[in-house]
């Protein structure tokens, strides 16, 4: 894996001003004290109920202790809430329920006027979502389920067997994503469905839609690994905006993907994006799949390997209001590791495709 000093410098100070979100607020909140318990039957309320306490008193840490907290609904996040846990294997969430809902959630799923979620830290727990039984598949049945997001931080995290996308956050500005383990996300998803994928962020909330994934790992997920997608290709957009703004600025860097029913890493329409030290393998499809209005995309020092495809690029026809496919400008290919997939190079639908010169 390439070392690069300044992006190494630069993702720490980033990651070390977001720590000091919740860690200079002086308030915190032990969940215990309010009755959010391994042994309650249901902790969905009283956590919502602490989390709207927490919100008004002018935000803090709430933490979780050992053990088992069950939740059989949805709870609403809130502005200058933390959410901290013992570790991923002495705190865990469980999901228990045979209708859709996701675990945590903004104002609302839906596209329309609400503000941000802000200030906020997840860390050191895990969601368990295997007992999710739901009847049908929708994309809405996640962990985190939360529009829009600003000065976030996502940190030591074990999601799995979500029926739908595991963490499925959209519009984020200044957001970190660190050392999230996705097992299984997208259980449910099955061919031609959307959604169904281990991380998914949705583009087009903001001019600058600054965030960094990096060190996490995704295994068996259903749709793709790590997906970025620009939302307009179904009419939406932050506060339901026209025209959009055309969200640009994010660094997916030294990921490992694999074992996917899909694609590995998928980009499906961004500006200003770098796909850098990534080890995507074993895949069903390919270990980088990109479509749809890509432009000033770096993808380099990738390791792409035993894949269906290590690397596909096509236009993208299903977009909402436009005849025409997409188009791409400014891709950057360089320096992966392309070896044992069934092809290692499909591109199409540019007029200059870009060399692809593989790593000695």
């Amino acid at each position: 894996m390439t070392y690069n000093p300044t992006f190494s410098r630069a993702s720490r100070l980033l990651f070390l001003m977001l720590m000091l979100v919740c860690q200079l607020r002086a308030s915190t909140y032990e969940a215990a004290d309010f009755f959010v318990a391994p042994q309650m039957w249901d902790n969905s309320l009283r956590l919502q109920a602490l989390v709207d306490r927490v919100h008004a008193e002018g935000g803090g840490i709430i933490r979780l202790g050992v053990g088992e907290y069950i939740f059989r609904s949805t709870v609403k996040w809130r502005s200058g809430v933390c959410l901290q846990g013992v570790s991923v294997q002495g705190t865990v969430l469980k999901m228990v329920g045979t209708t859709n809902w996701s675990l945590f959630i903004g104002e609302s799923t839906k596209q329309g006027n609400f503000p941000a979620v802000e200030s906020v830290r997840f860390e050191h727990f895990t969601v368990d979502a295997y007992e999710m039984k739901p009847t049908t598949y929708v994309t809405d049945c996640k962990a985190f389920n939360i529009r829009p997001l600003t000065d976030a931080v996502f940190d030591d995290l074990v999601l799995r067997g979500t029926p739908a996308t595991a963490l499925g956050v959209d519009f984020l500005n200044r957001v970190y994503i660190n050392n999230v383990r996705v097992i299984e996300g997208g259980r449910l998803w099955t061919p031609g469905k959307g959604g169904g994928s281990g991380i998914g962020i949705g583009l087009r909330g903001y001019d600058d839609e600054n965030f960094i994934i990096t060190n996490c790992v995704c295994v068996g997920c259903g749709n793709n690994g790590i997906f970025v997608e620009d939302q307009s290709r179904f009419g939406n957009g932050i506060n339901g905006r026209e025209p959009m703004t055309e969200g640009k600025g994010q660094i997916i860097r030294g990921n490992i993907v694999r074992n996917g029913r899909n694609h590995g890493i998928s980009i499906q329409g961004a500006r200003h994006i770098s796909i850098l030290d990534n080890l995507s393998y074993g895949n069903a499809g390919a270990g980088f799949y990109g479509n749809y209005y890509m432009s000033d995309v770096l993808i380099s020092g990738n390791q792409l390997l035993d894949n269906r495809w290590g690397i596909y690029i096509h236009p993208a026809s299903n977009v909402k209001g436009f005849d025409a496919e997409g188009e791409f400008r400014d891709v950057t290919i360089q320096g992966n590791v392309l070896r044992r997939n069934g092809e290692d190079t499909h591109i199409e639908g540019m007029k200059d495709p870009p060399p692809t010169s593989p790593a000695k």
